[in-house]
C-alpha cells in the first residue's frame, strides 16, 4: 500500500505539473480539468501517506 501511495503521490504531481508544459510544446489546448483532478488525486496520495506514516 505505500508503494502504491508513493507512486500515486509522484507520478500524478509530476504528470500533472509536466502536461501542461507538453501540451503548450504540442499547440494543442491544454485539459486544465484533468490536470487539476490529477493534482488533487496525487494530493490526497500524498496527504495519505503523512497521515498513516506509523501504521503503513
Amino acid at each position: 500500500m505505500k508503494k502504491l501511495l508513493s507512486w500515486g503521490a509522484v507520478g500524478l504531481l509530476t504528470s500533472a505539473l509536466l502536461d501542461p508544459l507538453i501540451y503548450s510544446m504540442l499547440d494543442k489546448p491544454i485539459p486544465w480539468f484533468r490536470d487539476i483532478l490529477m493534482g488533487a488525486a496525487g494530493c490526497a496520495c500524498f496527504y495519505l501517506l503523512i497521515r498513516f506514516r506509523h501504521e503503513l
